[in-house]
């Protein structure tokens, strides 16, 4: 039974974490590079431009027949992600500013 107690590897002691070096007053880092304004999203909006440019409004409404749903994801990716809609505007309104409304509209009795 003492074989199999050997046969057990030794751990390793554990090291101490590495710490970077002090930067010297001495070495001046210099800044990062500015990202260049053309970026590949820029660049692939220039191109849907031009497509679009080129072919003209005709494709989205084939796209928007042939093929509502896809339509309709496209409609979405492009309103931004907290998009509100309020249909009924009147549910902002207090009841005291309903009622004044109210009031100023309705027509005066006849005498």
């Amino acid at each position: 039974m003492t074989d199999q107690a050997d046969a057990v590897p030794a751990r390793r002691k554990a090291r101490p974490a590495r710490r970077k070096p002090a930067a010297s007053p001495a070495i001046v880092q210099k800044p990062r590079p500015k990202r260049a304004k053309k970026t590949l999203g820029d660049d692939f909006l220039t191109a849907v431009r031009a497509d679009f440019r080129t072919h003209g409004a005709g494709v989205i409404a084939e796209v928007r027949a042939d093929k509502p749903d896809q339509y309709l994801k496209i409609v979405l990716s492009v309103l931004p992600k907290d998009f509100d809609v309020s249909i009924n505007q009147l549910d902002g309104l207090s009841d005291i500013l309903f009622e004044v409304i109210v009031r100023k509209f309705k027509p005066a009795p006849e005498e």
